[in-house]
């Protein structure tokens, strides 16, 4: 660090403010820090910078990976939170975690490892949040609880979303749908995205006068394939699905070929909260009715940005409005089917 001062002209404690953030730098006196760093291959130790400056320079994304693993989409949102974080000069730590170990957050929490928290997957009442505020961590969520207010967050309209896939669906003659959603333990255990989509998708249906199912499903191929077995055995005038379930949908996909249910001549797909990406990996394409994952991960981390350097003293939300993109699983209904 001497050295590194002493080749930028300036003293070891603003080498030392300029690397822990504990101090305002100038701009143009941390840049030149950082060539005299960069010049000299010099590699901050974080953990010791934390522990002499009371910060890290780490922001952890807590992710718990529950029955549904990481898919593309979420993937995304964790892609554009570590490019954001990046940009705002923290390393992004992404660390999975069971969202009912509360103790393990605590513990990370305690120890001073992280200078503030991204948190996804949110439940409709998630005991994670109130013992975040006791903290006092600073925190921004990926999803939202029922009570929001006072919260700091991102997250996508699914109301805008359920509307958009539900009259788009109607807008070609579907008068009987169902949602395909994660398993039912999800749904009762207050999965925000499950209950959301489920309220929205069944609100939508009812003010366009139309019969829609809920068919939860393990997020799994064989989860797709047993919802297509109910439809088979329970449903069969089903002519459209709205999926937020990317595993099962390859499932039901395949279940349908084998079938003789062409898609999307025989059954329509329209995937909600599904990026591009992962919307153009299936056969065929997905019509998506979707806000983009990426650009909400780069809000929320800039959100939690914002928070750590104090600016602003603003209750920061953010509801993502969803775009419907057609593409090849979407169609005029059929009729009938004997």
């Amino acid at each position: 660090m001497a050295d590194v001062a002493r080749i930028a002209g300036v003293s070891r404690s603003t080498v030392s403010y300029a690397l822990s953030g504990v101090r305002p730098i100038a701009p143009e006196t941390r840049e030149r820090i950082l060539q005299a760093m960069s010049d000299l291959g010099y590699t901050p130790n974080l953990l010791a910078q934390g522990l002499a400056g009371k910060r890290t320079g780490i922001v952890s994304l807590i992710f718990p990976v529950g029955e549904q693993g990481m898919n593309t989409t979420e993937f995304e949102y964790v892609q554009g939170a570590a490019e954001q974080a990046r940009a705002d000069g923290y390393h992004l730590l992404l660390w999975p975690m069971d969202p009912d170990d509360l103790g393990e957050m605590q513990r990370v929490v305690a120890q001073g490892l992280v200078d503030g928290i991204l948190l996804m997957e949110i439940r409709s009442f998630d005991e994670r949040i109130p013992i975040l505020i006791e903290t006092g961590v600073p925190f921004v969520s990926i999803g939202r609880p029922t009570d929001a207010a006072g919260l700091a967050f991102v997250d996508a309209d699914f109301e805008a979303m359920g509307e958009l896939a539900v009259a788009h669906l109607v807008g070609l003659g579907h008068t009987e749908i169902g949602l395909v959603t994660h398993s039912r333990e999800s749904l009762d255990a207050g999965y925000g995205p499950v209950v959301r989509s489920w309220d929205a998708v069944a609100a939508a249906a009812s003010r366009h006068g139309i019969n829609a199912r809920l068919f939860p499903a393990a997020s799994s191929l064989a989860g797709g394939r047993d919802v297509f077995e109910q439809i088979l055995e329970g449903a069969p005038e089903t002519t459209g699905l709205v999926m937020i379930n990317e595993a099962a949908t390859a499932g039901l996909l395949g279940a349908a070929a084998n079938h003789g249910w062409r898609v999307p001549e025989f059954l329509s797909f329209v995937a909600i909260n599904t990026s591009a990406g992962s919307a153009e990996r299936f056969m065929p394409a997905l019509t998506t009715a979707s806000a983009e994952p990426r650009a909400m991960g780069r809000e929320a981390a800039q959100f939690l940005s914002r928070r750590l350097k104090g600016e602003g003293t603003e209750v920061l939300q953010w509801l993502a409005e969803p775009v419907l993109t057609l593409r090849g699983s979407t169609t005029v209904a059929r009729a009938t089917r004997s």
